[in-house]
């Protein structure tokens, strides 16, 4: 099975070694995860995509929104992975930072068009790992595609990311991509005053 498309990424770096040397920990948070799919394709992709079928024009498309660069179908991928048993959620008791709650409104709203804020709960963080029919599905699908150099690359990306505080993931985006920065709500908490 050649990786050909973006769900194989997100599969990938929930499987793939962290900082514990471990696969398959728990990624903390959705806005986590729609950052860390940014720098993968702007810092890692290209590296990344030699040997398989990945079209750069079919990734995650991202737009630059309150809290940087968001994608709805990062939102929508892991709904889609949830609901056929690939990944699983649990409620994390990290921190709730605002940017996460709106972000996740913004995409009930994008995807919901009958939804009713009275309906939801208040939001709550969560963590995302792959269940043992994700993680086999990664084993006998997608890693065996993979060299080692693309192996070794997936475990350093998720390394540097996986535990960085989210304020400081954002930091790192807003300095280094600054045109996705131009409708921050929160530029000025991350970086500091504007320079115009």
């Amino acid at each position: 099975m050649k990786i050909d498309n973006r769900r194989d990424i997100l599969l990938l770096l929930l499987y793939s070694e962290g900082r514990e040397k471990r696969i398959n920990m728990p990624l903390v948070g959705r806005t986590r995860m729609v950052k860390m799919l940014y720098l993968f394709m702007e810092e890692v992709l290209d590296h990344f995509k030699r040997g398989t079928d990945i079209n750069e024009d079919e990734f995650y498309h991202f737009f630059p929104w309150n809290f940087g660069p968001f994608s709805l179908e990062v939102f929508d991928d892991l709904k889609f992975f949830e609901l056929r048993g690939f990944i699983e959620t649990n409620l994390t008791k990290d921190e709730t930072m605002p940017e996460s709650a709106e972000e996740w409104s913004l995409w009930l709203t994008s995807s919901s068009p009958d939804y009713e804020q009275e309906q939801f709960s208040e939001y709550q963080e969560e963590e995302f790992n792959l269940t043992t029919k994700g993680c086999n599905f990664v084993k006998g699908n997608l890693l065996p595609e993979l060299s080692g150099n693309q192996i070794k690359l997936l475990a350093n990306f998720r390394s540097r990311l996986e535990t960085v505080p989210l304020r400081a993931l954002l930091k790192y985006v807003y300095e280094n991509y600054p045109d996705q920065t131009v409708n921050s709500k929160i530029y000025e908490e991350v970086i500091g005053k504007r320079n115009y």
